[in-house]
């Protein structure tokens, strides 16, 4: 067979070497040309000709071969969320058994609260000493 007889389906659905949608679209192709073919010869007792082959090859518009590539996106999406269903417990359990102790937590918020607490307080000397008026402290911590 000549470059020129092979079918151009497979390059118009499978767009680069890591394309699982278009390989699955093109998986999907083959079924229904393996369809076609026991079709063919169960209603005409023969294989189909070169001129028969090049024609079912021919059949299939843009339309129907986008139809194929989102076919395989939906099969694949579907196949993600179902390993994602399978496997969110073992995730949630991962992460829950690396996850920090608790004690962490509790000790980052103490001191998280004790800095707040001791900005408040030396804001609030601040006031005391200079005043509510930044323009005053500004002065006055010149003055010093």
């Amino acid at each position: 067979m000549a470059a020129s007889d092979h079918s151009p389906v497979f390059d118009q659905l499978v767009r680069a070497s890591d394309d699982i949608e278009g390989f699955i679209a093109y998986g999907l192709y083959k079924q229904a040309k393996r369809e076609w073919l026991r079709g063919h010869e169960a209603r005409e007792g023969r294989s189909p000709t070169v001129a028969e082959m090049r024609g079912f090859s021919r059949q299939w518009t843009p339309t129907t071969l986008k139809a194929f590539r989102e076919t395989a996106d939906s099969a694949l999406s579907g196949y993600a969320q179902s390993v994602l269903e399978d496997e969110t417990p073992a995730i949630e359990r991962d992460a829950l058994a690396r996850g920090r102790p608790l004690w962490k937590d509790v000790m980052i918020g103490v001191v998280s609260a004790l800095t707040y607490s001791l900005i408040l307080v030396i804001a609030a000397f601040l006031l005391k000493i200079f005043g509510n008026d930044f323009l005053d402290a500004m002065a006055a911590f010149a003055r010093r």
